[in-house]
């Protein structure tokens, strides 16, 4: 009957709503989440001189993905994620609040930083699995409509965190050291009120008598067992490490042989970040054009042809173009990875299976930092770019060969 909306058409209705509540979540808490990527530091230089000081506030912050982002995901199947996702966001408004009353009591501290750092990371860690566990029950399981949703997440993301938090942290935190963090806590807040208003799927079907420990071994059996997701976490670790072998010397290749300025070092890094707001948009159609699959070995190809571009110039702007292409690459292969984790994992392990991929996929990023100085330290400030090409060449090869392969 013409005028009556259909069941259908209610339910369609309600996950848009519930998908734009989750949208504008991700990009309100960017924003505050790039204003403290970059007033953190900032603050830890204006408490102390002392690099061991600094890199303790750093240390801090990447802590959490080894000390709680592996069992994170047991936490997240054992509670409504909803639930999980809220709490994670007041947690660290909280913290952060604190941290700007003893800013204005001229009594904050390295250690406090540190341990706001630490509380702040360790949210993202729950919030990140939970919000991504919950996706699904929002939009449903199909390949188009997962890498679509993702896509407008990530783009998002890296817009707030990459583009516009950065230097809205760096002239808040000239104007008042506190007021970055206020904002970061406010932002956190008001994606918390977000998120509350995204439809509450069904609490997971785990039993809440399993221990952490064996909820854990479970998800990590789980991926260990499935073929596709564990190869695809390899792929994702060679794509982590090639890009932190080739970026660990970055900035002395940039403002040695590009001769580019500060400003200009900063122009790079966002020319990175168009590209992956871009690709963001236009992730489902690509991912479906080369399929899950295709679309992580296209990225860590593409990547690895970029830094090859980039080590054969001298020309800021060729090096900018191939930045674009990073920052592209960078979105493609997140999307792909995570919209296969959603569609394969089932629902009562995704947070845990989350956590897992996370460790394998992510683990290796320091190891390709270390590396990568390593290499430009004895074979000049090129090298690394060549070399995480030639590494990315040879791993995609064989994983290549063991995804589209018969078992």
């Amino acid at each position: 009957m013409s005028g009556t909306i259909t069941e259908v058409e209610c339910e369609t209705s309600k996950a848009r709503r519930g998908f734009g509540a989750l949208w504008g979540s991700t990009a309100v808490s960017s924003v505050g989440d790039g204003a403290y990527v970059a007033a953190a530091p900032l603050l830890a230089a204006f408490l102390t001189r002392d690099p061991i000081g600094v890199a303790v506030v750093s240390a801090a912050a990447a802590a959490p993905w080894f000390l709680v982002g592996f069992w994170s995901g047991a936490i997240v199947d054992r509670f409504p994620r909803r639930s999980v996702m809220v709490a994670s966001e007041l947690v660290r408004a909280v913290a952060l609040a604190a941290l700007v009353a003893l800013i204005l009591a001229d009594r904050a501290s390295i250690p406090f930083l540190a341990a706001t750092s630490f509380l702040v990371v360790t949210g993202q860690c729950f919030s990140d699995a939970a919000a991504q566990a919950m996706l699904p029950h929002v939009v449903g399981r199909s390949q188009d409509g997962l890498a679509k949703a993702n896509g407008r997440l990530f783009a998002s993301d890296t817009v707030g965190k990459s583009l516009v938090g950065p230097p809205l942290g760096g002239l808040a935190f000239s104007a008042a050291p506190w007021a970055p963090f206020a904002l970061d806590s406010a932002s956190f807040v008001a994606s918390a009120a977000l998120v509350a208003k995204v439809p509450s799927p069904p609490p997971p079907k785990s039993a809440r008598t399993q221990t952490v420990t064996a909820a854990v071994k479970e998800g990590f059996r789980y991926l260990l067992s499935n073929r596709t997701l564990l190869l695809l976490a390899f792929c994702l670790t060679v794509y982590n490490l090639a890009y932190n072998l080739a970026a660990a010397t970055l900035v002395l290749f940039a403002t040695s042989i590009l001769h580019v300025s500060d400003f200009g070092f900063g122009l790079l890094i966002a020319s990175a970040a168009v590209g992956a707001a871009v690709t963001g948009w236009v992730s489902a159609p690509l991912v479906r054009f080369l399929t899950l699959k295709g679309a992580v070995v296209a990225a860590c190809l593409v990547q690895g042809m970029a830094w090859l571009g980039i080590a054969a110039t001298t020309s800021p702007w060729i090096a900018g173009g191939a930045f674009v292409l990073l920052g592209a690459t960078s979105t493609l292969v997140t999307v792909a990875v995570v919209s296969a984790r959603q569609q394969l994992a089932p629902d009562h392990l995704l947070g845990r299976v989350v956590s897992a991929f996370r460790l394998i996929g992510n683990g290796a990023a320091p190891i390709g930092s270390m590396l990568g100085g390593l290499v430009a330290t004895s074979a000049g400030l090129r090298a690394p770019m060549v070399a995480a090409a030639a590494f990315t060449a040879a791993a995609v090869a064989v994983l290549a060969a063991l995804l589209f392969g018969r078992r």
